[in-house]
């Protein structure tokens, strides 16, 4: 059999601080409850904080060890409050879901609803274009009817039977899509 691997070298800085931070364990683990509040949830911060100064060591001399592991265990516990604030806010709780708002009140009503809008459309693309316009204008955009005569050129009582004429044309397309989708539910 080979010999064991052979230990990583450490520097003298690095176990340094891993020495303080194994020494004043519960100290660091109590600046990591106090934001935490969770006391698993703080000895795992000060155990990724001394997985961190093992993978990377302490870069530049330190003027004070104690301080800087204070600090690094403060980030390391601020970023995971941060990171359970953001999963919160992306996953919602199983429990929620039933309780969440749908788009719309029932799909089904939603889809007749497209499907009527579908064909109030088509009927108004049948109609000459300044019925459609005039119908578009004065019920979509709240233009007045002398305005729209005005524009158009004729007065405001042909407005007025343009637009009457133009909403017959969509009750008429509405009575027609109810009684195609009452014959579908029928069949």
């Amino acid at each position: 059999m080979g010999d064991p691997m052979p230990a990583m070298p450490v520097s003298p800085a690095r176990q340094d601080l891993l020495d303080l931070l194994l020494a004043d364990r519960a100290r660091f683990v109590e600046v990591a409850y106090r934001i935490l509040k969770c006391r698993a949830k703080a000895e795992d911060v000060v155990q990724d904080a001394a997985l961190r100064i093992w993978q990377n060591g302490p870069g530049p001399e330190l003027h004070s060890p104690a301080g800087y592991l204070r600090r690094m265990i403060r980030n390391l516990a601020i970023d995971a409050v941060r990171q359970v604030g953001l999963e919160c806010r992306l996953l919602a709780p199983i429990g929620d879901v039933e309780e969440a708002a749908s788009p719309c009140p029932c799909p089904h009503e939603r889809m007749e609803a497209c499907q009527a809008l579908k064909a109030v459309l088509a009927a108004l693309d049948q109609a000459p274009a300044r019925t459609r316009n005039a119908i578009l204008a004065h019920r979509l955009d709240g233009v007045p009817q002398k305005t729209i005569a005005a524009e158009n050129g004729v007065s405001p009582t042909l407005v007025n039977f343009m637009i009457r004429d133009a909403t017959a044309l969509c009750r008429k397309a509405l009575e027609d899509e109810g009684s195609v989708a009452r014959e579908a539910v029928a069949a």
